[in-house]
């Protein structure tokens, strides 16, 4: 089991938020038209790169598990769609998840391990159910 602390905190420039963990530090912001000041990414885009980013490392640690498998490439494309409410609430309401990988396997055993990659993805399970998504292969 693990456990993760993220500790963020509202900085006086527009909507900037720095966020810290471990010993990395990040910011968020939003853009321009929403009042912030697109010094970084907004909490939306961190979402869609966190599912790319999980699938990415779980192909590397699938592939250090199994010397037979060689990843030549391996790159994953999030698109988020979202919905603003009546109410001014918003969620994100869709995801397309394409992935592109080529490796030394056959045709069924590329096959398997994308699908091994998206079933141990820990974002990608633990957003399953609560956001419909799209998983392309290409």
């Amino acid at each position: 089991m693990g456990k993760y602390i993220v500790h963020s905190t509202l900085r006086p420039a527009g909507t900037q938020v720095m966020n810290q963990t471990g010993g990395h530090s990040y910011l968020a912001d939003e853009p321009l038209v929403a009042k912030g000041t697109d010094a970084g990414p907004n909490p939306v885009q961190y979402l869609l790169g966190a599912v790319g980013s999980c699938m990415s490392i779980t192909a590397r640690e699938l592939e250090n598990a199994d010397k037979n498998l060689t990843i030549k490439t391996f790159k994953v494309a999030v698109t988020g769609e979202t919905t603003t409410y009546s109410d001014e609430s918003s969620k994100v309401t869709h995801m397309t998840i394409k992935i592109t990988a080529e490796t030394n396997l056959s045709p069924s055993d590329h096959k398997s391990f994308l699908n091994e990659v998206v079933r141990q993805c820990t974002v990608h399970e633990s957003l399953k159910g609560a956001i419909p998504m799209d998983i392309i292969f290409q």
